[in-house]
Order: C-alpha cells, then structure tokens, then sequence
C-alpha cells in the first residue's frame, strides 16, 4: 500500500468531517460541555427541589389515643408538619393531599408501664417524595423516643445499656481512598468511554460510507488509481481518529464536571485521587486504542451495506446493543475479569478498564484482554475489507451475505 494515497484520502476524509457543523457539534463541542452543564442544571434542580419540598408543609392525623404521649409531643417538633389530632381511617387518608396517620395503640400507656412493646402504626403513601421525606422524620424521631424510653428502662432495674449488646460489631473499611475513588468511576466510566467511541466511529463511519453511496462519490473514489486496501485504511485511520477524540472529550469532560460538582458541594477534589501506576495509564490507553480499531472496523463493515444515510441509521441501535449489554453485564454483582471474561468482546474492555481504575488488575489478564481486543479488531478489520472489495455493495445493488463472506 502506498502510504502517501493512505495519507490523502485520510485527509480528505477529516476536511470533510470538518466542514460538516453538526459532527463537530456531535464529537467535539457537545461532549465538552454536555457533562459540566448537565451535572450543574440536575445539581441545581436537585437543590431547588428539595428545598421546595422542605418548605412544603404536611398534615399529620393522630388519633385521640395519640395524645399526651412522648410519640406525639416528639412528632410535634418535626419542621413542616401540622400535626391534627382526632378520628380517622384509612380510606379517608387516601382522599386527602399531603397527609398521613399516626395510629397509637389504646392499651399504649399500659403496655409501656408493664415494660412490653407498645405499637405505633405509621400511615403514609411513600409514593410521593413529601410525604416519603417528612415520614423519615418522623421515624428518626420515634426511634429516639424508644430510646431514651428503653434508657429509662435499664436505669430502673440498673442495667448498663450495654447489657442489651452482648456482641458490639465494628466494621473497618481497609479501602484507600484512591481505591473508594476508582470503584465509583469504573460504576460508570467503561460504559462511557466505549459507549462515545461507538458513537464518534459510527456517524463519521456513516457518512463516508452510505452518506458518499448516497451522493454518488464513492463510486467516483473507486474509479482512481487508489486500491481498495488503501481506500479502507485512509477511512478507517479516520474513524479511528474522531473514535478517539470523541472518547477523550466525553472522559475529560465528565471528570471536570466531577471536580466542580465535589468543589461546589465544599467536598475534598483530592478523594477522586486514583491509585493507577503509569502501567495502569499504559493498559488503558492500549485498551482504548484497541476497541476504537474494533468499533471503527465494525461499523465501516456494518454501515457500508446500506445504500443511503437513513437506512444506515437504522443499523446503529442494534450495533450499539453490542455494548451497551456488554458494559451493563459487567456491572452486576460479582463480574470480574477473569480467564472467561477476558474473552467476550466489549465485556473484557469494560472489566478491564474497571479493574485497573480499582486498582486491583493483573496484567497477565489486562494482557490477555488486549490480545483478544487484537484480534477481535484485525477480524473487524477484515470484514470491513470484505464489503469495501465487493462491487456490488459499492455500487448498492443486492447482495448475499453467503457470497459476501466468501473468501476470494
């Protein structure tokens, strides 16, 4: 292959990208800001809600029993609650807006003096946040009044309130703080950063495919002296390349929306300190470099096969499914990178990159993950050159995928 023809049609292929507004919009502009704005309008909204539903007050029906009781005279303190004393039931609860019941048991006072369990029954529909919210307050209140009650019960038979904890457990988390700081990232930033490098090879990976099939120049670029190995490469370096600057952008900037959500909550920006040595960094961006080869390789192969811009859309949700489901998968409980794992595509990048930003990887595996990866887009590759060599994909007729796959 001729590396100055490769370099050309590279070039041709990224002016394109250029001047095309809305894939700069999509690649570049969008991921930037989309994390610090959305992380600011949803923290701002939070805020706002909840100081709104602070605000708002809840009435509280407490029965005739209720009253002179220590339940009753700590639930008065509760802020934005009306506390109503007098009859009521069940089905009148369901009628009214921003109210609930406190039902206090006729025999409470003499369950208490024979020092039994008195029972007090909360009424509330914790479908709706308010009530959910001022019903908590409630039950954090009721549960200091048992236990000052049951202090009061230790002392009168001179019991130390350690008599009832014969056993005191103490948990101690031996977890680092860089280790706490990378276990929430990698929740979330695999599926991220390989869910926006599908999204940066598939729209580029698009429009130089089914969107030139569709202005009548691919078929014009197959008529110069460049071959079809040349003709891959400078689109797939391409790709590559918007894969990878799409994947940067939405890494660097979800972790500045991080930084100023901890700043502006007052919280430490040192917690989100990793513990990864520059081996970690290596594997990662070998990771990374790898399954944009992948992506970029499978969806010239995918997209190609569609003959106008709105038919190759509609390949891009079940081509997403093969990493969405993957990094969802390597989320449940118990999902870790092992011999097995390193061998499923997509699933062994995102296990991969969580473990190293854990900090708990092994290399032997991260090194096994990668081979695959390896393979896995030299196979992504060859198919791209499968559908880029067949004429009658270029030229948009019909074609079987039998003879597609055979081997010339």
């Amino acid at each position: 292959m001729r590396a100055d023809i490769i370099k050309t049609i590279y070039r041709k292929e990224l002016k394109e990208v250029l001047r095309d507004k809305r894939m700069i919009y999509l690649v570049i502009l969008l991921p930037f800001f989309l994390y610090p704005v959305l992380f600011t309008i949803i923290g701002k909204v939070g805020a706002s809600q909840s100081e709104k539903m602070a605000a708002e007050t809840v009435t509280l029906l407490a029965n005739p029993e209720a009253e002179g009781t220590p339940v009753l005279e700590a639930v008065r303190k509760v802020p934005g609650l009306e506390v109503k004393v007098r009859s009521f039931d069940r089905a009148e609860l369901d009628t009214l807006d921003q109210t609930m019941g406190l039902i206090v048991a006729p025999d409470f006072r003499s369950k208490l003096d024979s020092n039994e369990s008195a029972s007090v029954q909360l009424l509330v529909n914790e479908s709706k946040d308010v009530l959910d919210m001022r019903a908590n307050a409630v039950r954090a209140v009721v549960n200091q009044v048992n236990e000052q009650l049951l202090n009061q019960r230790l002392t009168s038979v001179q019991l130390d309130e350690k008599f009832i904890k014969p056993i005191e457990l103490e948990s101690v988390d031996l977890a680092s703080k860089e280790a706490k700081a990378g276990k929430i990232l990698a929740s979330f930033l695999p599926m991220i950063i390989l869910l926006f490098i599908f999204i940066g090879c598939v729209y580029i990976s698009i429009d130089i495919t089914a969107g030139e099939k569709e202005r009548r120049t691919l078929q014009t670029l197959f008529t110069t002296p460049a071959t079809t190995r040349e003709i891959i490469a400078g689109k797939f370096g391409a790709v590559m390349t918007v894969g990878v600057v799409s994947a940067f952008m939405n890494v660097a900037s979800l972790v500045v929306a991080i930084l100023i959500q901890v700043k502006l909550l007052g919280g430490n920006i040192g917690f989100f300190s990793l513990s990864i040595d520059p081996q970690g960094w290596m594997w990662i961006g070998i990771l990374i470099l790898l399954s944009t080869i992948f992506l970029a390789g499978l969806t010239l192969a995918v997209v190609l096969l569609a003959n106008s811009y709105k038919e190759a859309q509609s390949y891009v949700s079940p081509m997403m499914m093969l990493v969405l489901i993957p990094t969802m998968i390597s989320q449940m409980p118990g999902m870790e990178l092992t011999s097995s794992t390193a061998l499923v595509p997509m699933l062994n990048i995102a296990l991969s990159i969580g473990a190293i930003l854990k900090g708990t990887f092994s290399p032997a595996l991260v090194g096994l993950v990668a081979l695959m990866a390896l393979l896995y887009a030299a196979l992504a590759l060859y198919l791209a050159s499968l559908t880029f060599g067949n004429e009658n994909v270029i030229t948009g007729e019909k074609v079987s995928m039998k003879k597609l796959l055979a081997r010339k």
